[in-house]
């Protein structure tokens, strides 16, 4: 019995580091207002997992549209049911999280809803 434990624990210790050095994914938050994401310019690393914490503090729904970057990114896929069209809805006061991967480049982001990009609900992402 004192022989199979010995064994267990030799096995199960190098699986208990690996899952420990896994990297944790950062999180970035971007607020959505009326007419603008804070921040307009998004910076993240390339290759790093990422979670990407879209905040709606307005009264009315809102959208994260990148379809580039989603495009070239790796969504989780938890995450990529919430990305249509390369585009987060995100309705009125609340957040929404989405996984993901990033790859480098300089993408273009966008509000869709009516009106809302020509008012400045506009940025770029920049992955480096």
């Amino acid at each position: 019995m004192k022989t199979l434990l010995a064994i267990a624990s030799i096995v199960l210790v190098p699986a208990a580091s690996a899952i420990a050095q896994a990297p944790q994914p950062a999180t970035v938050t971007v607020t959505m207002q009326n007419f603008k994401f804070d921040p307009s310019a998004i910076q993240l690393r390339a290759g790093a997992p990422t979670i990407l914490h879209l905040v709606n503090t307005a009264g009315g729904g809102h959208s994260f549209s990148a379809p580039q970057f989603f495009a070239a990114a790796k969504v989780a896929p938890a995450s990529r049911v919430l990305v249509r069209d390369g585009t987060v809805q995100v309705p009125k006061h609340s957040a929404i999280d989405i996984a993901l991967t990033p790859a480098a480049g300089q993408y273009p982001l966008k509000c869709t809803h009516t009106l809302h990009a020509a008012f400045g609900m506009k940025g770029t992402i920049t992955v480096r």
